[in-house]
């Protein structure tokens, strides 16, 4: 298995002999495979699957997040935005050097914050479920403020150019909105037991999460600013 295999394939087997009584009705079957599912970035990017980065990321993913219903939902819609794009980029990732220490530099603080979100889901143990949703506040804050300050950093100083104003603490207030509303249907989900309403609470949780974090530490470092 390479990166550049995710994906569906499909396979032509053929064989010698009568398989009827097996149920085969011809002498070639079609399996579709689904090609995926691994860490293919962090696999081209420290070189192994079993490095312990990658062994540490797996783990988060299928013993944290994919044992529950509210995590599990949200990998389907993960899923299908990062294997959109992710085998192209761990195939270049593989064959450059340079872009291999660069992501190092880059996974390396989101490491660090899977292992705090471990630990916020561990102390929720006794509700794996309530766990995971914590966790996952956890993850995305600091995702958030890690990796998306900057930019937002710069949006507030454009709109500050342009507008001649920044953000007013009530303007602030409305960002708690839809985060609310999402946790609101992350609840109707889990009570539901509906993976459609699952996928859409948890997915919005997480980008009104980023978006929140990040535009509330872009503000406090713009007005410390001269």
């Amino acid at each position: 298995y390479t990166p550049d295999m995710a994906g569906s394939w499909t396979v032509i087997a053929s064989w010698d002999g009568d398989f009827d009584h097996l149920g085969a009705t011809s002498s070639h079957a079609h399996l579709t495979v689904e090609a995926g599912g691994g860490c293919i970035i962090a696999t081209a990017t420290y070189g192994s699957e079993l490095a312990p980065e990658v062994q540490f990321l797996r783990g988060f993913r299928d013993s944290v997040v994919l044992s529950t219903f509210a995590g599990s939902q949200f990998m389907r819609v993960f899923n299908a935005w990062y294997y959109s794009f992710s085998p192209s980029a761990a195939s270049f990732i593989a064959r450059q050097p340079v872009a291999k220490t660069i992501m190092r530099g880059v996974l390396y603080p989101l490491i660090g914050i899977l292992h705090l979100s471990s630990m916020a889901y561990s102390a929720f143990s006794f509700s794996p479920e309530i766990g995971v949703v914590v966790a996952g506040f956890v993850a995305s804050s600091l995702t958030g403020a890690v990796y998306f300050t900057l930019p937002a950093m710069v949006l507030l100083a454009i709109m500050k150019r342009f507008k001649k104003k920044t953000l007013k603490t009530m303007q602030f207030k409305l960002l708690t909105i839809p985060w609310l509303t999402s946790l609101a249907l992350v609840l109707l989900g889990e009570i539901a037991l509906s993976p459609a309403i699952m996928m859409a609470a948890t997915a919005s949780s997480v980008l009104t999460t980023l978006a929140s974090s990040a535009t509330v530490v872009a503000s406090k470092i713009t007005q410390r600013l001269p």
